[in-house]
């Protein structure tokens, strides 16, 4: 197998690194994909992260396959890409603690599915309690109205009880009147009887007199 020369490979990565950095700043347009790829939130639902086919391609990495071609296994071409040990190890320390580091966003990001989750139960259940408490409030007013109700029979069957024992009372009162005044009627009949009797009896003895009169009267002439 060749030997690759390391030290040409590195000048030519930097070459291509300049080729790529020129080129990008002498276009002074950005394509829109390349602009929502920067920030890629959707704009209509705030925080809400926006990804499309069209965002894809300045979202993933760049990669180009044609520069990995290999005609010859054997014989590989020295403009393969190339990276040094350095740079393997740094890149790879990197890229682990980047995949750490998503993989501690994800979880975090689990956690706040499940928190909204638990979030959206405690609404429910908060809901479901103030539904409770409401028919708990009105079976509340109805026992209210119920003792209200209650009382407010409570004062007819008394008002009832006093009407009853005033028609009773006045009924008795009736009666006894109505004896009072018999007996009354019955005192003045008697009475008037005794005045006809004492009557009859001056009658009597006022004839006798006069009947006493004429005779003394006649014996002395």
């Amino acid at each position: 197998m060749a030997k690759i020369d390391t030290t040409k490979a590195a000048a030519q990565a930097v070459a291509e690194k300049l080729a790529r950095g020129k080129g990008a700043t002498t276009s002074t347009t950005t394509s829109p994909a390349a602009a929502t790829a920067t920030n890629p939130i959707d704009k209509r639902v705030p925080g809400l992260l926006n990804v499309t086919p069209e965002t894809l391609p300045v979202m993933i990495p760049a990669f180009h396959p044609d520069k990995y071609h290999i005609a010859d296994p054997l014989n590989p071409p020295e403009n393969l890409p190339q990276a040094t040990e350095a740079q393997l190890d740094k890149g790879m320390k990197l890229y682990e603690g980047a995949t750490r580091a998503l993989k501690l966003t994800g979880a975090a990001l689990d956690l706040t599915r499940e928190k909204f989750t638990v979030v959206g139960k405690h609404a429910k259940a908060f809901g479901a309690g103030i539904q409770a408490a409401t028919e708990i409030e009105k079976v509340r007013g109805n026992y209210l109205d119920y003792l209200n109700q209650k009382e407010i029979t409570t004062q007819k069957s008394v008002t009832l009880d006093v009407s009853q024992a005033k028609t009773t009372t006045d009924t008795n009162i009736a009666v006894y009147s109505k004896d009072e005044l018999t007996q009354k009627l019955k005192q003045a009949e008697l009475k008037a009887e005794e005045l006809r009797l004492k009557t009859v009896e001056t009658e009597g003895k006022l004839s006798s007199f006069k009947a006493q009169l004429g005779d003394y009267i006649e014996v002395k002439k």
